[in-house]
């Protein structure tokens, strides 16, 4: 179920999506035979995790009130090599028209959904510290698609991290260059805050604060180790987050370290877009 903000911004892109595509000045459709109906299925080429199913009915409602999706599966949900997400019946031309938005959506969010799953999964799989990461997105998202690419990680089992600038204080290795470490110690001393920390050093001098997150930014194994014993002793409530080029082939160095999080910008930059195709 999407909620509010991605309702809005799915419908937003979905008139963005109609227009760039001309689906009302299809040319094909209009020498099609007249009045015909015709019944097509949505099928998966590929073993997914859905995302973008839930839009379907609401794409082809806004193409034709005419035509009538009946739905097999669910977002979040896996789905198979031939497997069918849906069948769609109606006006041929209306159908035809608007397959291209549909299959856009559902492959560009399943793909970071599939994406997801599979990062979330060899975690679940081979963590052995006691406690198991959160695995969470980033804020590097396709301009305009935010709030849907971020819904797509919680239908892999990923957690959203921030949505924007204005939901939490973040002090990153600019802010740090720029302003220097101790003042901005000093300045989010009060603050609940997510503080970047580049070696051991400058986490031991971050922790003294209390932060609600230390982000450790490309910091090695033994380096995440120490991490989380400063924190253990220094500020215990404070969440320890590892960054920085942690994908799937990486992040099984850490698997002995209890963090708390891990973070990743490939969950929604570099996701592979699924392959479904329209069949009639």
């Amino acid at each position: 179920m999407l909620n509010k903000k991605e309702q809005q911004e799915f419908s937003f892109l979905l008139k963005r999506a109609f227009d760039e595509d001309r689906v009302y000045g299809d040319i094909t459709s209009k020498f099609l035979p007249g009045a015909s109906r015709v019944k097509v299925r949505i099928v998966a080429r590929g073993n997914y995790y859905l995302a973008g199913a839930a839009l379907l009915p609401g794409i082809f409602a806004a193409r034709s009130k005419n035509i009538r999706v009946r739905m097999f599966k669910k977002d979040a949900s896996a789905i198979s090599r031939g497997g069918i997400v849906c069948s769609v019946e109606g006006d041929a031309g209306a159908i035809f028209s608007s397959e291209r938005v549909a299959l856009n959506f559902l492959s560009f969010l399943s793909g970071i959904a599939s994406k997801t799953a599979s990062f979330r999964k060899i975690i679940d799989d081979n963590w052995d510290a006691p406690v198991r990461p959160m695995l969470m997105d980033t804020r590097k998202t396709l301009p305009g698609f935010r709030y849907l690419s971020k819904y797509a990680v919680r239908c892999g089992g990923g957690v959203n991290h921030r949505f924007d600038l204005a939901k939490v204080a973040m002090v990153k290795d600019n802010h740090i260059a720029y302003a220097g470490l101790d003042p901005l110690i000093e300045a989010f001393r009060h603050t609940k805050v997510i503080f970047e920390a580049d070696d051991i050093k400058s986490a031991g001098r971050i922790l003294s604060i209390k932060p609600y997150v230390l982000l450790c930014d490309n910091f090695n194994p033994r380096q995440a180790s120490r991490a989380v014993e400063l924190r253990d002793r220094i500020s215990p409530r404070t969440l320890i987050e590892l960054s920085g080029g942690i994908d799937e082939k990486t992040v099984l160095k850490y698997k002995h370290i209890p963090v708390d999080r891990i973070s990743s910008g490939a969950l929604t930059h570099s996701a592979v877009s699924a392959d479904f195709s329209l069949e009639v």
